[in-house]
């Protein structure tokens, strides 16, 4: 049986997207696109992969959803207009 948030998340990607997201990520599947986008190389960084196992998006849809961000002189990030430190893979 799913917790709370688990259902939610299977209700939304219905809702959005009309595949379930667990049997999206089970499959190695994007729940959008559907292709198979699951192993880490096919990620740009591990907080994407992290996503992947979040939300099923794989890393195009991931950048068609929250956009793509763009590094800036300071080591710094900004994606969506918000500016924030980027993490070490070690960090995540």
């Amino acid at each position: 049986m799913m917790n709370e948030l688990e259902q939610f998340k299977e209700e939304t990607a219905f809702r959005l997207f009309g595949r379930s997201r667990s049997l999206a990520i089970a499959g190695g599947q994007c729940v959008k696109c559907g292709f198979p986008h699951n192993l880490r190389s096919d990620f740009r960084d591990a907080l994407s992969h992290k996503e992947y196992g979040i939300s099923g998006l794989c890393q195009g849809c991931q950048d068609g959803i929250f956009g793509v961000s763009e590094e800036d002189e300071d080591g710094k990030k900004e994606a969506l207009g918000i500016t924030h430190k980027i993490f070490g893979e070690d960090e995540l």
